[in-house]
């Protein structure tokens, strides 16, 4: 079985300048935030927005500049519900502010087994999918992966 016979083709995606409010807006009606593939106008693959991208906005510095200063605990953990974000953010921050840009997808046309074991490798939940241009057309998680394995034990 290949990955794109049990993946997720049904996929919220943005652009490079969706902005925080618009992403944010997408999920109103869903109960968790997986990640967001973030595209170019072909559809190709660019960036992904994790929860973690979310929680570095509240952040008053760059985590990455934090990893050159030895002396600035790395381990924030400020009370997000007391930190002071401007209303502004919303419309000024966009996916390309926020996104990874280094990050693991799986083909579309690698066995379902391979993706199992590309999730374990990277310790993800979740990867997205592309197909041979590199163009988005999925994404694949453990739970697809499980549910595919008890359909194939005869569990439901």
């Amino acid at each position: 079985m290949l990955v794109k016979d049990i993946m997720n083709k049904d996929v919220i995606w943005v652009g490079l300048y969706t902005t925080l409010r618009e992403l944010l807006t997408k999920f109103d009606s869903f109960h968790t935030f997986p990640i967001v593939p973030v595209v170019d106008e072909e559809m190709k693959l660019i960036g992904i927005v994790r929860l973690q991208n979310l929680i570095d906005v509240f952040l008053p510095y760059d985590r990455e500049l934090l990893k050159l200063s030895p002396f600035i605990d790395e381990f924030w953990d400020e009370n997000i519900f007391k930190v002071e974000i401007e209303p502004e953010l919303g419309i000024l921050v966009v996916m390309s502010d926020i996104m990874d840009r280094d990050f693991v997808v799986i083909k579309s046309e690698e066995k379902i087994e391979r993706a199992y074991e590309q999730l374990k490798a990277h310790k993800k939940d979740q990867m997205p999918v592309v197909n041979e241009e590199g163009k988005l057309c999925g994404i694949i998680g453990l739970f697809d992966i499980v549910r595919y394995v008890f359909k194939e034990k005869g569990l439901y």
